[in-house]
């Protein structure tokens, strides 16, 4: 067998945004210039094929989340140049009647003006408190929060602190259009996309390593089934929110998705995959918003970091 190195890429919007905190967007224009480069010099191949089979480097490409922009904008370049990408959807965003809870905290903590000069979080169990009067404290307060809602709450509670937050404010809650999800409708467009295919990505978006595994297992199946239904299909395909191994999955993450009828999942693991890397444990690296001429440079890093 020859060589079959598979690179995969990981984004997550294909949009610009005049406030990107995480670095979340590859503008439009350079999102068509990345994906042309790679076409030229790689074979693409989709996440779910059987890579074992290939005798060259290949390249595969994949988005997390289901943001509205990933329809508007990366599926009618993928469609023009034939690039397959994978879609990997977290379902309790489908409504559209909420951002993301790390886009919410961007809106209440970084964007607009008139900040109250300190934040005291009303709760049982943390109880902390934050000084909001710079933008530089008010950057700390929002990575403490994001901190605590990805690795100590559920969504239940970042739901409770998030209201706590927009009264704080004294603003009513809103989706911001650059920020909005993929609807019911929007998913099935995506799936019938030649190019595109979906996976789940669970309800809430938790790090779910650090949920018991009655929870996880909620929070992965009701995904799976709630796009199965969707999509009139069975759902094999799933990435792991934040992705990184023991830190935000473990073997039983694993166990919960295979008994889900997951047959091959994403990490975030900064590697390569090569022939017999464990089909629940993909290895990804994240592309971001760079020029022509740095992303050419960091494909070729990628290769051999």
């Amino acid at each position: 067998m020859g060589k079959n190195r598979v690179l995969v890429l990981y984004y997550h919007r294909v949009n610009v945004s005049e406030m990107d905190y995480n670095l979340l967007c590859v503008s439009p224009i350079r999102f068509r210039q990345q994906m042309l480069y790679l076409k030229n010099n790689y074979q693409i191949v989709r996440f779910e094929d059987d890579w074992n089979s290939l005798d060259t480097d290949a390249v595969a490409i994949t988005f997390d989340d289901g943001y509205l922009d990933n329809l508007t904008y990366a599926v009618p370049v993928l469609e023009e140049l034939e690039v397959p990408a994978t879609v990997f959807v977290s379902t309790g965003g489908l409504n559209q009647t909420k951002e993301f809870w790390w886009d919410e905290l961007e809106q209440l903590l970084i964007v607009g003006e008139n900040f109250p000069p300190s934040l005291k979080l009303e709760d049982d169990e943390f109880h902390c408190e934050w000084n909001t009067g710079t933008y530089e404290y008010r950057k700390n307060c929002y990575l403490g929060l994001h901190h605590l809602m990805k690795n100590y709450v559920g969504a239940d509670k970042r739901e409770e602190w998030l209201k706590q937050l927009w009264n704080w404010r004294g603003l009513k809650r809103k989706v911001r259009e650059n920020n909005r999800l993929l609807s019911p409708d929007d998913c099935r467009k995506m799936d019938s996309a030649r190019m595109v295919s979906v996976g789940a990505h669970t309800v809430s978006h938790p790090s779910l390593v650090n949920l018991d595994k009655k929870e996880q297992e909620r929070e992965i199946r009701d995904s799976v089934d709630v796009l199965s239904r969707l999509l009139n299909k069975e759902i094999t395909l799933f990435s792991y929110p934040f992705g990184g191994p023991e830190v935000d999955f473990d073997d039983d993450t694993v166990e919960i998705c295979r008994r889900c009828g997951i047959q091959k999942a994403a990490s975030t693991e900064n590697a390569l995959w090569v022939s017999g890397t464990n089909p629940y444990r993909i290895p990804r690296k994240v592309a971001r918003d760079w020029n022509i001429g740095e992303f050419e440079r960091k494909i070729k890093e990628y290769w051999t970091e």
